[in-house]
């Protein structure tokens, strides 16, 4: 049997350890690599930044970004004046910095085609939301019942005006797929239905707001000089945000609001503040929180090189008066924080 001192003894442990140590350490770095989570960066593109309903969009992605747990969201607006070329140079960036996916809302349904077949063809996923232009591989979209909206835009201007008068449509950008659907499906339920109920005049609004006074002028009089007299529009909607803030701005100073009934697509904080008022009838409301978690939570599956839904579709909302205080209206309107 072999005696070892107490020195000799520590000497032994100290050099088992440090031999443990060598074998060790090199097996525990690759186990944790191995476990170590990509950080998938994932471009947020916007039609624009600074509308309450992006900002709901907005907060409904970063939850999705913190629920994955892997995920940087580069949210890149565009400038309001000239987005659509901001768009286009939005993705050419995208494509020179390997982004891992892009989440876009296109503004125009044709012209920012190519900018988006360009990512596609870099096999960078596209998820597509609010506004699309077309499916494919690695392509979704996220977005929400557009013609379900009309319908019931339709139904409730139909009650209201027992189905006769006339109405002005205000849009605001060319060529978004949104606006359109919810146009067609207002037509749809007025036929549908046998509503004598007309459109008067479909107009779009911009940025220049004398150009906007103008035409909204001549539609409310019909080309009448004398504005106080021939005044036969009955009511007024606003196919999105935008227009609904021109409309009401201008209605305002000019002192129209009172008996024109005004419906409001996507209603901001200041305009349900004007439903519980009764300065503006009902409102349609789209819910851009889901959009913005289904859309990312997509993008990062489309990332790992999963298979996504080519068409994922929310629901829409009417709101009026006597249900604005519903917990689910409120979510929906970012008036409560969300549960999901």
């Amino acid at each position: 049997m072999i005696l070892y001192s107490d020195s000799a003894l520590n000497k032994f442990l100290i050099i088992a350890f440090l031999l443990i140590s060598i074998f060790c350490i090199p097996q525990q770095t690759k186990a944790s690599n191995c476990i170590v989570t990509q950080k998938f960066r994932i471009a947020v593109i916007p039609e624009r930044g600074d509308l309450d309903f992006w900002k709901l969009l907005k907060k409904g992605a970063t939850q999705a970004a913190i629920d994955n747990g892997n995920v940087k969201i580069l949210w890149i607006a565009p400038n309001v004046e000239d987005n659509l070329k901001e768009q286009q140079r939005k993705i050419e960036w995208c494509i020179e910095n390997h982004v891992d996916a892009i989440v876009i809302s296109p503004i125009h349904s044709l012209k920012m085609k190519t900018s988006i077949n360009n990512a596609l063809k870099e096999g960078i996923p596209v998820i597509q939301m609010v506004s699309g232009i077309s499916f494919g591989k690695n392509s979704g979209y996220v977005h929400s019942n557009n013609f379900q909206g009309g319908i019931l835009a339709a139904k409730y201007l139909n009650e209201k005006l027992d189905g006769k008068g006339s109405v002005l449509l205000g849009m605001f950008e060319r060529g978004n797929s949104p606006v359109l659907s919810r146009i067609k499906g207002f037509k749809h339920q007025l036929d549908k239905s046998g509503s004598q109920i007309k459109i008067a005049k479909s107009f779009y609004l911009d940025e220049n707001e004398k150009r906007n006074k103008s035409k909204i002028h001549i539609a409310m009089w019909r080309g009448k000089l004398n504005h106080k007299m021939n005044v036969k529009t009955d009511a007024v909607i606003g196919m999105n945000e935008s227009s609904c803030e021109t409309l009401l701005k201008n209605l305002k100073e000019m002192d129209m609001m009172k008996g024109i009934t005004f419906v409001a697509f996507n209603p901001d904080p200041n305009m349900v503040k004007d439903i519980q008022q009764g300065i503006i009838s009902a409102g349609i409301a789209q819910d851009p929180y889901k959009i913005g978690k289904i859309a990312i939570d997509q993008a990062v599956m489309a990332a790992k090189g999963k298979s996504i839904p080519p068409e994922t579709t929310t629901e829409v909302h009417l709101i009026t008066k006597e249900n604005l205080q519903q917990p689910e209206i409120q979510e929906v309107l970012g008036l409560k924080e969300r549960n999901i």
